[in-house]
Order: structure tokens, then sequence, then C-alpha cells
């Protein structure tokens, strides 16, 4: 059996038996409840929707939890032992200490904290910041990351003050990239 039915599987299990516990005797807040159940089902359903990618896998579990704060990341990170967790953990980081215009210049790369994704706070952070168009779309060249943007969080990041000509370039930002992710995944 591949590692993407193992992680489908085991995520499964865990969905259900978090659904069957009840919540209250779950550790966390509520809303870290709502968030690791909405990562299950985000795995689930990003692996089901990317017809077994990985990368659609990684994304649909963030997207869940973090209601669609990931939206890029490195093929290693994609391909690591621990990419599941280490998107949990971008997300995580981008809802609680969300990325600033002043740390947009610690950075030469849309990746502002160097963890191997960029996440929503991380664009916007550039936009505050006053980048260019352009400024912005070669950052996010810099970072060698494959990027996948659902209409819904474009229309978020444009009411957040991000370009729509940067969002535009982004579906073929490292597209070549993209596909050989894709291609290796199902090979």
């Amino acid at each position: 059996m591949d590692r993407y039915h193992v992680i489908k599987i085991f995520l499964t299990g865990v969905l259900s038996a978090t659904t069957l516990a009840g919540c209250e005797n779950l550790p966390g807040t509520r809303e870290q409840q709502g968030a690791a159940i909405g990562g299950a089902a985000g795995l689930i359903a990003g692996s089901s929707i990317s017809d077994g990618d990985l990368f659609g896998t990684v994304l649909g579990g963030a997207l869940g939890a973090g209601a669609g704060y990931l939206i890029g990341a490195n093929s290693d990170k994609l391909f690591g032992g621990s990419s599941a967790n280490d998107a949990q953990q971008a997300v995580s980081k981008a809802q609680t200490n969300p990325a600033t215009a002043a740390d947009v210049s610690r950075s030469s790369t849309a990746d502002l904290n160097k963890d191997g994704f960029v996440t929503t706070d991380e664009l916007v952070a550039m936009a505050d910041a006053g980048l260019s168009d352009q400024q912005m779309i070669d950052r996010l060249r810099a970072t060698n990351q494959v990027f996948d943007l659902s209409r819904a969080q474009e229309d978020r990041l444009a009411s957040q003050g991000v370009s729509r000509n940067v969002l535009r370039e982004m579906r073929d930002i490292n597209r070549e990239e993209r596909e050989r992710v894709i291609s290796r995944q199902r090979g």
C-alpha cells in the first residue's frame, strides 16, 4: 500500500474517532478542536479532489484547518515524511503570529519566515509593505514553491490589498515544478 493510501486511511480513522469521542472529551479549546477536525476533513477532501496527489492532500488538510491560509509549498515539503504536520504548523503560525510589513525587509522571498510554505498573511504583508506587483512576483518565484489558490482565496486576498495581477501571475509561477511534483506523485 502506498503512502497516500496509508495517510488517507489513518486520517479517516482519526476523523471518525474524533467525531465519535465527543468534543467535551477532547483536549484543547473548541476552536482548536474545530481546526483539528477541519484539518482531517480537509486532508481527506483534498486527497479526493486531487485524485491522489500528495500536493492536494497536504494543501487540503492545511486549508481545512486554516480556512485557506496555505497557498504554496516547496516540493520537498510535499514529499517529506512530516509534510502534513509541517503544513499544519505553518498554518498555526500564520494564524497566531501573522507576518507583518516589517517582516518583509528581513526576507528576500515571499516565504518570509523561511518555513518552506507561503501563507496568505505573508502575501498580505508584502502588499502592506508597499512592494510593487513585480517585486511580489519576483519574491514568489524566488521561493521555488508551487502555488494553489482557489477563487475564494484569490477574492479574499484581493480584498486585503493583493493585486489581481499578482494573483493571476501566481497561477503560472513555477508551473513546471508543480507539474513535475504531480507527475512524480502519480508515477
